[in-house]
Parts: C-alpha cells; sequence; structure tokens
C-alpha cells in the first residue's frame, strides 16, 4: 500500500537549503517562497546546541524582509548548519509544519 499525502493542494513552494548573507543581493535572507502560501505563522531557527537565533510569526509569505538575515544577537552567525521549523497557513487554510536544515555559508 502506498500513501500519498498532498500538503497546501495547489501550492507550489520552495525551501533553501543554503543561504548566503553576504550582501551581494542574492540569497542573503532565509526565508520560504512560492505560491499558494498565504501566511507564515512561525519561522523558527536554532542553532547546534538548540539555541534559538531567529524567530519571527504571522508574517506575509514571500516577504524577503521577514526571513532570518544571518545575524544572532547583534552580529553575524557563524557559517554552520541550523535548523528550522516553519508552520505555514496555505491560501486553502490548510496548516502544515514542516522542519529541516540551512546551511549558512558566505
Amino acid at each position: 500500500k502506498i500513501e500519498v499525502v498532498v500538503i497546501c493542494r495547489d501550492a507550489n513552494f520552495y525551501i533553501p537549503n543554503t543561504f548566503s548573507p553576504n550582501g551581494d543581493g542574492s540569497n542573503d535572507r532565509f526565508y520560504p517562497r512560492g505560491k499558494g502560501l498565504y501566511l507564515i505563522q512561525a519561522l523558527r531557527v536554532f542553532n547546534r546546541w538548540g539555541q534559538v537565533v531567529f524567530e519571527n510569526r504571522n508574517f506575509p509569505a514571500n516577504d524577503a524582509m521577514k526571513g532570518w538575515d544571518g545575524t544572532f544577537q547583534g552580529g553575524k552567525a557563524q557559517p554552520d548548519v541550523y535548523v528550522y521549523q516553519l508552520e505555514i497557513l496555505c491560501d486553502n487554510g490548510e496548516l502544515i509544519k514542516l522542519s529541516g536544515n540551512i546551511a549558512l555559508i558566505l
């Protein structure tokens, strides 16, 4: 038996696995993007010790300025692999929860 689970029907979104907050205007912030997304209810980023290095709630999907800019406690975060948790409200009212890794590279 194969079970297929469709999340956010009619949505097409992308969550990057790397970003480079070096000010070159390309991939400088970590944020989910795509169509069919209505609201990011929560975006949390953790370091390898489980410390929250970034959190933002209830912001419009596809808004790069609301994503993580690679800073922590007023300075640049170290290049490393971080863990993210996302709660996304889709256009159709579905709420999905995702988690994964994001590599900060310079």
